[in-house]
């Protein structure tokens, strides 16, 4: 497959934009043993139509079939005319891949039908060679600076796989993106998924993630949070030194479409017939394909309990149910068939006359303008889907009711339930709510049908297809900027250190933060002691000509000094509450305190609160420092921790408003300490004493925490102009005031291990 490029040197200038998904929107047909494209007209491709004039478009996927290698040369030329490319799977792959993981495992997992769920592991290989397929494909296709739109449950592993390989050509400028078609589960149904950690960590290699509706994006979070224990907070998730933005981007239709239908004589004269045929009744449509997430069960079951509990609707009220068929082949499709067809013969033999058939039934696909002729005779539209991850359906029939000012009853299990406001929702599940809501639609005066038309009117003609296909590209490209700013930020070598720190000429100042930086971060602090191998490193350190060594934590000064007892280290503890001097540094080594005096009478307030939230948060703990008082909830419940967490810091903050007394978030905690006490502080304090003779030649800070960011600018703004080498280094890569980044404590160690053994260079 090859590459797309334009034809003309705008084209060339314009954003490239591949769009990826299962099937290629085109429809091959061999006449003659020649082979012929279509492309279609609808859904993606549609949404794309507003970014013409902004980027170029080359679309991949896979083709339906598989081909020979005869076929194959010619399909391709035929698809590169249409800006496409062909993904080629065998028939078992393709067919375990579709059928076996995608649609018996994911699609009954989305939509909240686990029984259905069938896991069998030749299936999940098949899925992970079917995406590996289609990264193969991509990566001859995808230039450095590309934006990649990856779409549907089909090709959760494909990021991943695709950023591999990009990684490995060098193509790091790439931007992914992914969206989700049906809904996410909650966590708690997601973590029964056998694959479930492959699955979040494939997609989790995009840059943007996108969601038909909040609900499904928060799912995903939680399912982050719960199965991979990564940080998220409302839009996003924090993996591997990556942010990954996740958002709700609700899909329209193109309503100019069915307004312009609505226009045209094979329309009107449909719709003039349909008016005679029901002259004298009111139709309620419904329009679903055969399968049961979408509620037909359900639909047909609270049409009889409204015929039952509403007589004065029988024979003056008819269903016009659209069922388009959909995988017959499968045994629960099946029984599905099964159950409805012995519904809508029962109905109509409890209720039908030889004048009057309360349901019409069609088991059919129909011509798009007979679609659009029964949108708009019907006097209501009724979905009734148990799971649905927008239903376009709703959107549909508001384009098509501009004359009639029909009402929309919608199952709030659908995700244009949480878009559409105007429409009556409804709880499928139940036939007497239903049945009631339908009686209040067709009763409902023309003034509030006018009413609620209007307002969904506006939402279905101004959130478009084209609207949602712009907002998801400008968020994936506004997102690639906030990337690549990141990405400009340059990783610390050892060259960068040692050309600066081995070449001195005076004193050589280390600030290094403990938790995140020198040792990862513990559960329990009596876990957090320092390894042998930070230990060894931090006594050569020491030993170094002219170098000071200072380690910062959020532990016990006790803990500290015993930690570090025998190594020449300046210790500061509590966040900056306490801190000492090295005993090479030629000061006072004794503890320094920075607030003169603090009146303990404030822990009898806290304390009380800290032990209301222990007890009704299982997990968490109090620690007691010297002045300190901090809540630990890490080994909580992720979701409830958080929300314990915010309540008591709004409780602090009405206990403690008159007390000079800060309440800082950490990493999992909530602590309580002295107004300006600060690790910046400490450091501006220890600087302050150490003075310009002699002065400092070389000084780094390495930290991974919000306060090491104070630190850094401390050292950049204030003492760049006096200390000639000046490196400052975060961990993780992140927005930063650092100068530098390092990936992790492995890292970080490694580097100072290396320095540990520097020898001096001689200054000339």
């Amino acid at each position: 497959m090859e590459s797309t490029n334009g034809k003309t040197e705008d084209k060339k200038e314009l954003t490239r934009l591949i769009v990826v998904s299962n099937r290629l929107p085109v429809t091959l047909s061999n006449d003659g043993g020649q082979w012929k494209s279509k492309l279609s007209s609808g859904g993606v491709v549609s949404a794309l139509s507003g970014l013409k004039r902004e980027m170029s478009f080359t679309w991949v996927g896979w083709p339906g079939k598989d081909f020979c290698e005869k076929d194959r040369k010619q399909i391709d030329s035929l698809l590169e005319k249409d800006s496409c490319g062909a993904v080629y799977l065998d028939d078992t792959t393709a067919e375990l891949y579709y059928n076996g993981m995608a649609n018996s495992l994911l699609w009954p997992l989305f939509h909240y039908h686990s029984r259905e769920m069938v896991f069998e592991e030749e299936a999940w290989e098949a899925y992970k060679r079917a995406n590996q397929a289609f990264a193969d494909a991509l990566v001859s296709v995808v230039q450095d600076g590309d934006l990649v739109w990856i779409h549907d449950y089909h090709l959760m592993l494909l990021p991943r796989q695709l950023r591999q390989l990009l990684d490995a050509c060098g193509k790091r400028s790439v931007k992914i993106g992914w969206f989700l078609h049906t809904p996410f589960p909650s966590s708690e149904l997601y973590r029964s998924l056998p694959v479930r950690r492959e699955i979040l960590e494939g997609v989790l290699s995009a840059d943007l993630l996108g969601f038909h509706t909040h609900d499904y994006a928060r799912h995903f979070l939680s399912s982050c949070t719960r199965i991979l224990g990564l940080p998220t907070s409302s839009n996003a998730v924090e993996t591997e030194g990556r942010i990954v933005q996740v958002g709700a981007f609700p899909i329209g239709i193109d309503p100019d479409k069915f307004t312009e239908a609505l226009e045209t004589d094979v329309v009107k004269q449909r719709l003039g017939e349909f008016e005679r045929r029901f002259a004298g009744t009111q139709v309620i449509v419904g329009v679903d394909r055969l399968d049961y997430i979408k509620g037909l069960p359900q639909k047909l079951l609270a049409l009889e309990e409204f015929l039952s509990t509403y007589p004065e609707h029988v024979g003056k009220v008819v269903l016009v149910q659209v069922a388009v068929p959909s995988r017959g082949d499968v045994e629960e499709y099946k029984q599905l068939i099964a159950n409805v067809d012995e519904l809508v013969g029962r109905i109509n033999g409890r209720f039908g006359t030889v004048e009057y058939t309360p349901i019409h039934f069609l088991h059919k696909s129909v011509a798009f303008t007979e679609l659009v002729a029964l949108y708009a005779v019907a006097d209501v539209c009724l979905v009734t889907s148990t799971r649905d991850g927008m239903n376009l359906v709703s959107y549909e029939y508001v384009a098509s009711q501009q004359q009639r000012h029909g009402v929309l009853v919608l199952s709030e299990f659908a995700g244009a339930a949480q878009s559409l406001d105007g429409a009556l929702l409804i709880n499928s599940w139940n036939s007497e709510e239903v049945a009631a809501v339908l009686h209040q639609a067709l009763g409902m005066p023309a003034k509030q049908r006018e009413q609620s038309f209007n307002m969904l009117y506006r939402y279905v003609t101004t959130y478009t297809a084209a609207h949602w296909g712009t907002a998801f590209v400008r968020e994936l490209k506004r997102v690639s900027r906030v990337a690549d700013e990141l990405a400009q930020l340059p990783q610390l070598t050892l060259a960068d250190v040692t050309a600066r720190f081995g070449t001195t000429n005076g004193r050589r100042l280390l600030l290094l933060n403990y938790d995140g930086t020198l040792s990862a971060t513990q559960t329990i602090p009596e876990f957090a002691r320092p390894s042998p191998l930070v230990l060894r490193t931090l006594r050569r350190l020491t030993e170094q000509r002219d170098t000071l060594v200072y380690v910062a934590s959020g532990r016990v000064r006790a803990h500290m000094a015993r930690w570090f007892d025998g190594i020449d280290v300046g210790l500061v503890a509590e966040h900056g509450l306490f801190y000492r001097h090295p005993q090479t540094a030629g000061l006072d080594d004794h503890w320094h305190c920075l607030v003169e005096h603090t009146d303990p009478q404030w822990r009898a307030a806290v304390l009380p609160l800290f032990h209301h939230y222990t007890e009704r948060t299982p997990g968490s703990f109090i620690e007691e420092k010297e002045v300190d008082i901090a809540w630990h909830y890490r080994n909580t419940d992720p979701e409830f921790g958080i929300w314990q967490a915010n309540e008591l810091r709004i409780n602090l903050q009405r206990v403690l408003a008159h007390l000079p007394l800060s309440i800082v978030d950490g990493r999992k905690t909530v602590e309580v300490r002295p107004t300006k006490v600060e690790k910046s502080a400490a450091f501006r304090a220890i600087l302050n004493a150490l003075g310009s003779n002699p002065p400092l030649a070389f000084a780094m800070a390495i930290g991974d925490s919000k306060s090491d960011e104070r630190v850094f600018t401390l050292l950049n703004c204030d003492f760049a102009a006096t200390i000639p080498n000046l490196v400052t280094c975060t961990v993780g890569r992140k927005s930063t005031h650092a100068k530098y980044f390092l990936p992790d404590v492995e890292s970080v160690l490694s580097i100072l291990a290396k320095l540990a053994d520097a020898k001096d260079v001689p200054v000339g």
